[in-house]
């Protein structure tokens, strides 16, 4: 009620307070009198007038509107496509599984929920520094850390083949040659083309923005041929990291031309190009794929169990890999974010890999933006948008029909509520966290947290619960917690990181009777009677 109006509340009730008393007054007791039978008359004028009108009542006075049906739908979420592509081949799929979710595209210019940049574009769009909550960006500032074939190969990562930045390593890269005359190498660039097994004497030296690495000569073959293997990664967050990968399948792509006799004239004997041998057209792998309806991963798992071999070893490895690199970049993305106000963001990657003829992994590159069109191999079309359900729901979106009915950044109690993120009762209690936070061991304690913690671990929660066929990879999930070392685990994480991964940690302990949480780990004291339950999430 406007105060105008409250103010003059008392005067009004005053004056007809003696009004009444007046005609009581001058009035037999018995009459009605004539204010009363004017009300009565204008109040029945005035219902008959609002039910006349009420079909017409959502024009009549529009905030009625609430009770439409109709008019409780809210507008569809967005999206807008960014790239400098001439065609849209390659979104195909993209658009696709929108358009089912719901949404709706929109000019990249104009108000979108989610961008999808072909191209990395936080170069062209200054105003993606400031993302409102409901916006929605698939790549983080700074993965060009990771996806730069430079920078990533030349990290002298164990698991890369030997790389030397040219023209800067030049001196060390002869040195390793002389040290290694056996040893073969490709010179590569960041554009990924022309690359081709060379001598030593035949590099181009003074090529800026490119490297020359070692050639890994015993590759693990399939009917002859080499191949590579597309293991699709999605980051969730930085500083906590999150990471997820595809588990659903793997793209295996075959060179065209058998390896042996090797010939290094011959690119297409040992280098993947766009004209892969697929799957279906590998001999062996045919029947497993065409008339037992394996996917790419189990017809190969198949082959390599034919041969004698157990392929469980190789996904352990391409797990720590991936892991293992994206942790060593993301403070470097780290310092990028400073300059962003939010960080709605993730990232699709596609980290490509190969095996030699003993099963160890090695790992090639990251691709930013890695290619999802169907054009050439149309049955690649399930995989891509199998992909691509996987990593919308795992962000946060889900068709306009889920039970959640909300937008990324939209809470929901239904699908996460406090119960959900608290943890550690027993030790909260002991410390007295609801009253005072200012001990360490207070960190993970639900009346402790900031808004910013409180966001992150519900985000972790809702990833957990939304992941479809994406496997968390950091913090790793515990399948073993009786050998699973807690402290060794995060000795060297970021705070974070660290942080993140024993809220984890103690959600798993708490599913499993009988394991108890460790008396202490760098910088928090935990207490041994803890022995609470908390039954509401399996990591």
């Amino acid at each position: 009620m406007d105060s105008s109006v409250e103010e003059n509340v008392p005067n009004q009730t005053g004056a007809e307070s003696k009004l009444a008393k007046s005609e009581e007054a001058g009035k037999p007791s018995n009459s009605i009198g004539l204010l009363p039978i004017m009300i009565f008359l204008a109040a029945t004028v005035t219902t008959a007038v609002v039910v006349e009108l009420l079909p017409h009542a959502s024009k009549v006075f529009p905030w009625s509107s609430i009770d439409s049906p109709e008019d409780l739908q809210q507008p569809p979420p967005t999206y807008a496509i960014f790239g400098r592509s001439p065609t849209e081949e390659h979104l195909v799929h993209v658009v696709k599984v929108l358009d089912m979710f719901g949404y709706q595209r929109v000019g990249v210019n104009e108000s979108w929920n989610l961008l999808w940049a072909h191209d990395y574009p936080f170069l062209s769009f200054a105003s993606l520094k400031n993302l409102d909550q409901n916006q929605l960006v698939n790549h983080f500032p700074g993965c060009g850390y990771l996806t730069n074939k430079v920078d990533l190969c030349t990290s002298q990562l164990p698991f890369l083949p030997r790389a030397f930045r040219l023209p800067a390593q030049r001196e060390e890269f002869l040195d390793y040659a002389r040290d290694n005359p056996r040893a073969l190498f490709v010179q590569k660039h960041n554009e990924h083309r022309h690359i081709k097994v060379r001598a030593p004497a035949d590099i181009a030296f003074g090529s800026n923005d490119s490297f020359v690495q070692e050639f890994v000569q015993r590759p693990f073959l399939v009917d002859g041929h080499k191949f590579d293997i597309g293991v699709y990664v999605v980051i969730t967050s930085v500083n906590p990291l999150r990471a997820y990968i595809y588990t659903g399948d793997v793209l295996f792509r075959y060179c065209p031309v058998k390896y042996h006799p090797f010939d290094a004239e011959n690119v297409d004997k040992y280098i993947v190009g766009d004209d892969y041998l697929p799957t279906w057209e590998v001999p062996s792998l045919r029947k497993y794929y065409n008339r037992f309806g394996g996917s790419m991963r189990t017809v190969f798992e198949a082959y390599v169990r034919d041969q004698d071999m157990e392929p469980a070893k190789i996904w352990p490895q391409v797990e720590h890999i991936i892991r293992t690199t994206i942790a060593a970049k993301e403070s470097d993305i780290v310092n990028i974010l400073r300059s962003y106000k939010t960080h709605n963001f993730f990232d699709l990657m596609r980290f490509d890999l190969f095996i030699d003829e003993d099963l160890k992994v090695f790992l090639m590159e990251a691709n930013m933006s890695p290619n999802l069109s169907s054009a050439h191999f149309k049955p690649n079309s399930l995989l891509y948008e199998q992909v691509l359900y996987s990593v919308f729901n795992l962000v946060g979106i889900r068709p306009l029909t889920a039970a959640s009915g909300t937008l990324f950044g939209e809470s929901n109690e239904m699908i996460t509520a406090d119960k959900n993120l608290a943890t550690d009762l027993n030790r909260c209690a002991a410390y007295d966290c609801d009253k005072s936070c200012n001990k360490e061991e207070c960190d993970l304690c639900l009346q402790c947290l900031s808004g910013s913690e409180y966001k992150m671990l519900q985000n972790a929660h809702e990833e957990h619960l939304h992941r479809i066929d994406m496997k968390r990879i950091f913090p790793q999930q515990i399948h073993d917690l009786k050998s699973f070392n807690i402290m060794e685990e995060t000795a060297n994480m970021t705070k974070k990181n660290a942080w993140m991964t024993r809220w984890f940690y103690i959600k798993r302990c708490r599913l499993i009777a009988g394991v108890p949480l460790p008396v202490r780990w760098p910088g928090v004291h935990l207490l041994q009677t803890d022995k609470t339950r908390d039954m509401s999430m399996s990591t």
